[in-house]
């Protein structure tokens, strides 16, 4: 309670807006939602020891109250969508080992919920935490900002001696959440720069991606499958995650391009053994990428973010220095030239044409073949004490942490990395109506072996320096 008073000190409810125009993204995320296959992310947590209730339940309150838009419904208003800001009422589902009833996990309808949740699943000696959020009210790195506060204001709650403080947050921020923030002469000069993306718009636009495998393709109104979330993950031990670290160094890549190369390269190797018979049709690689300027990264949760594109087919594959040289030669143009803006441009353009966003939500055939996100490293800044690199949160320690991307129609997998401990993890959350779930795990456990195969390779040479 003391925290929760502390908090509404700091923010004072009768100075923010009660609604907010959703930005490009965030009525796409909206539209592209659907019972089928909702646009949700989820953040899984475990933690040695058990989590306190009452300390859970309140620091859940204060730090949504921090955040508008995870506590807010969608209005339509004259044709327009609006965020109408409501009071903090975190959805929150707990239970025992012993409760018959696991926790379900089904679509967040922002007409008329929250789109955050949180699902506590209590054993003996450990807990498990699942975020739930709706990816129109927030990006990954902002759903990780939320959770650290979360785990500070626990801590907190737990230990009324502790000498933390939850960062602050500039409302004022919110506002601005969907700008660019170009002047115009910023703007001339990127978009000189953008000239060169043509060809690739050009490309985008043309090309036919393939879908990872072939299966009837769900219709958004079927019922969201029972398994929702299926998800499979491997965690790294710290030698394996060193490894690369290492070996994307020697080769003067980042350990980005090295990863998004073993991918590619696990990408058709799965297609092959899945019997696809075009294996040499286009696959793309969906990477989100963030917008963040500076003083952002005080903002409330929000969708500040874009996303690039890569195209390979098979033949591509068959020279894994070459592809991995021409990925990182075209990542570095990406960033150079801030191709990322493209992404944002377009939908600017589509908002101007009757239901464009829309149509594009909801294309008629595949646009990606699967989505790769990675958020590097997890509470790599946090005041809390660590145990051999992990979290200590009040009465309990954070062990493993896996981040789990969104799917949609015609996009039936979505992988997502993250670093945390020194520890690296792969997620891949799977249609299960199209990729089974031995499937997944086949898949992911090529991707892991790939990535070991390229680390132990460049491990046997010598050094060289990074590039700057």
């Amino acid at each position: 309670m003391l925290l929760i008073q502390f908090i509404h000190l700091k923010i004072d409810n009768s100075l923010m807006p009660s609604t907010y125009p959703l930005t490009h993204f965030e009525e796409l995320m909206l539209h592209q939602d659907s019972t089928s296959l909702p646009t949700t992310c989820f953040v899984r947590m475990r933690f040695h020891g058990r989590l306190d209730e009452a300390a859970f339940r309140s620091a859940a309150r204060a730090t949504i109250a921090r955040h508008p838009l995870l506590r807010s419904t969608v209005q339509q208003q004259r044709g327009r969508y609006r965020w109408q800001v409501e009071q903090p009422t975190p959805q929150i589902t707990w239970c025992e080992t012993s409760d018959s009833e696991r926790p379900q996990f089904d679509r967040l309808d922002l007409k008329v919920q929250h789109g955050l949740k949180f699902a506590v699943r209590l054993n003996q000696s450990d807990s498990e935490l699942m975020v739930q959020f709706h990816h129109a009210c927030c990006d990954g790195l902002a759903i990780f900002q939320v959770i650290h506060e979360l785990l500070v204001a626990y801590t907190m709650q737990i230990d009324q001696d502790a000498d933390y403080s939850i960062p602050d947050v500039d409302q004022s921020l919110m506002a601005d959440r969907g700008s660019l923030g170009l002047t115009t002469r910023s703007f001339l000069r990127i978009a000189s720069r953008q000239t060169v993306g043509l060809r690739g718009v050009w490309q985008f636009l043309t090309r036919k991606p393939e879908h990872l495998v072939s299966h009837r393709v769900a219709d958004p109104t079927d019922p969201t499958p029972p398994t929702f979330p299926a998800v499979v993950a491997h965690h790294f031990d710290q030698q394996d995650s060193t490894k690369l670290r290492h070996a994307a160094k020697r080769q003067r890549v980042t350990q980005n391009d090295l990863l998004i190369s073993n991918l590619f390269l696990a990408l058709s190797e799965f297609r092959r053994s899945q019997n696809v018979t075009n294996t040499n049709g286009w696959l793309r690689l969906m990477i989100p990428v963030s917008m963040r300027r500076k003083q952002q990264y005080q903002a409330p949760a929000a969708n500040i973010v874009s996303s690039v594109f890569l195209d390979r087919r098979s033949g591509d594959m068959d020279e894994p220095d070459q592809l991995l040289k021409g990925l990182s030669e075209e990542m570095s143009l990406i960033k150079r030239r801030q191709l990322n803006y493209l992404f944002i441009y377009s939908l600017w353009a589509q908002r101007w044409v009757p239901r464009g966003l829309k149509r594009t939500a909801r294309p008629k055939r595949c646009q990606t073949t699967v989505v790769f996100t990675n958020l590097s490293r997890l509470f790599a800044r946090s005041p809390l004490p660590r145990r051999e690199g992990r979290l200590q949160c009040g009465n309990v320690v954070l062990d493993e942490v896996e981040a789990i991307p969104p799917i949609a129609r015609h996009l039936n997998a979505a992988f997502g990395v993250s670093w945390y401990a020194k520890r690296m993890t792969i997620t891949l959350h799977h249609d299960p109506r199209a990729v089974s779930t031995q499937a997944a795990e086949d898949l992911l456990d090529m991707v892991v072996r790939r990535i070991r195969e390229s680390s132990d390779r460049e491990s046997m040479g010598e050094e060289i320096p990074e590039r700057g």
